[in-house]
């Protein structure tokens, strides 16, 4: 089981961590475990984080590699895990485009609408990914 986020390495309430080093806001992620120790231990948990900067936390890329050494097994695409990277880093990126479009219009149902794009947008790139590789 995982849970995805993507939290603004620019925004003023994760600058203090974010000028600790590359991946600090990602690696933030790790404390979202808490609430998921209610889950029998049948469950295995991995937060998700990437930064709008692009930068991954280190359970996120511990993960991805796994699944891109799946994809590979599955598939023998050699470069799978640099095919993964750059879908992600591509939904990223598109995310950026939409959250930066939205601060054009001063309509706040807007600038919702296009945050709930995003958030969806890569949330069902993940999905599919994880999917597609598992045979769910």
């Amino acid at each position: 089981m995982w849970d995805f986020t993507c939290p603004d390495t620019l925004a003023s309430s994760h600058l203090s961590r974010a000028v600790l080093g590359l991946g600090a806001v990602a690696n933030k992620a790790d404390e979202k475990k808490s609430k998921y120790y209610s889950l029998p231990s049948l469950y295995d948990f991995t937060p998700i984080a990437v930064e709008t900067s692009g930068a991954v936390g280190e359970s996120a890329m511990d993960f991805l590699q796994e699944l891109g050494r799946r994809i590979t097994n599955t598939t023998a695409v050699q470069h799978s895990f640099m095919f993964l990277m750059q879908r992600l880093s591509v939904a990223v990126q598109r995310g950026n485009a939409v959250c930066v479009t939205g601060t054009e219009t001063s309509s706040p149902i807007v600038w919702t609408m296009k945050s709930l794009y995003y958030y969806n947008y890569i949330s069902t790139f993940c999905d599919c990914i994880v999917c597609s590789v598992l045979d769910i």
